[in-house]
């Protein structure tokens, strides 16, 4: 027979209960009071209490997906925080004049970055591809993460999800915390204002992107981008660092179409980030400087561990 609902609420360890659901409800009586609840944050919410309450296995799953739970309270709560770039210098020709020395392709009209040249140069199935790569690739890094806390059984997999899903959480916050201490225009905002000092007024864009919703009839980045609060937070770009942190980890599963899926997903999503004119070269670099130092940082710190 089957435990009812109230058995598997007294068999649930209380404590873990109690403190899913006050983290939870804080968070959620934060957003209401400041930039609003939106009904996915209620259903991501309710989802977690349900699998702390149901059951020792639904617990394990939902341990193992903890920093990404984590990952999507810490940005929703940077709308809070995003006031604070007022009071910081906002470096909006710097990046610019990196990519025009290092990257310029040479046209008749004069060098241009490769943002610039994109924005002359681009194709319907290339607004496509990219386009459908932008929306992926999150979700690959998440549905990597959720697949091996559902179905790994190995303690070495299951020793795999730890690694991955807090040196996750460990990149975002730093990668977050780079956009206060060297706020950054993106290269879409110097196209439409300027190399002059920052207009805080500025909303995010979907730029390139937005050809993506012209071309499929559904808005999905003028949706996403309409509530964006990182408008100068293109240092580092975070798109490409995730994919490429998948497929660093992935690699110890020995599975090739995984690592063939991660590293092509990682390619394109670094050239997407370039061709619809949200990050400069020297963005997607440093996004993938902060992946590599990432993983390299938590490797070096589990050999330690084994070696202990």
């Amino acid at each position: 027979m089957r435990p009812t609902l109230g058995q598997r609420l007294r068999a649930a360890p209380r404590r873990l209960l109690l403190a899913y659901a006050a983290g939870l409800g804080a968070y959620l009586a934060v957003m209401g009071l400041t930039s609003g609840n939106r009904p996915e944050q209620f259903l991501v919410a309710g989802l977690a209490l349900a699998l702390a309450a149901w059951s020792d296995a639904t617990r394990r799953v939902l341990a193992g997906l903890l920093p990404f739970l984590i990952f999507g309270v810490v940005y929703d709560l940077t709308h809070l925080t995003e006031p604070l770039v007022r009071h910081l210098h906002v470096h909006v020709a710097e990046p610019y004049a990196f990519d025009r020395r290092f990257f310029a392709i040479s046209t008749p009209e004069g060098p241009l970055t490769p943002n610039e040249w994109f924005a002359r140069h681009h194709w319907p199935v290339v607004d496509f591809i990219t386009g459908l790569a932008y929306i992926v690739y999150v979700f690959w890094s998440i549905g990597f993460a959720a697949a091996l806390a559902i179905f790994a059984r190995e303690e070495r997999t299951r020793r795999v999800l730890v690694r991955f899903g807090w040196t996750f959480l460990a990149m975002n916050l730093v990668g977050f915390a780079t956009y206060y201490v060297y706020p950054a225009a993106p290269p879409w905002y110097v196209a439409r204002y300027g190399l002059g000092p920052a207009d805080m007024a500025a909303r995010s864009s979907a730029a390139g992107a937005a050809r993506w919703d012209a071309l499929t009839g559904i808005p999905w980045f003028a949706g996403f981008y309409g509530r964006s609060a990182d408008v100068f937070g293109a240092i580092p770009s975070l798109h490409v660092a995730y994919p490429l942190l998948t497929w660093l980890y992935g690699r110890e599963l020995g599975k090739r179409w995984l690592d063939a899926a991660s590293l092509g997903l990682f390619l394109v999503v670094s050239f997407a980030a370039v061709y619809l004119d949200h990050h400069y070269v020297l963005d997607v670099l440093l996004g993938v400087a902060y992946a590599v130092a990432a993983w390299g940082l938590e490797k070096a710190l589990e050999r330690r561990r084994a070696a202990r």
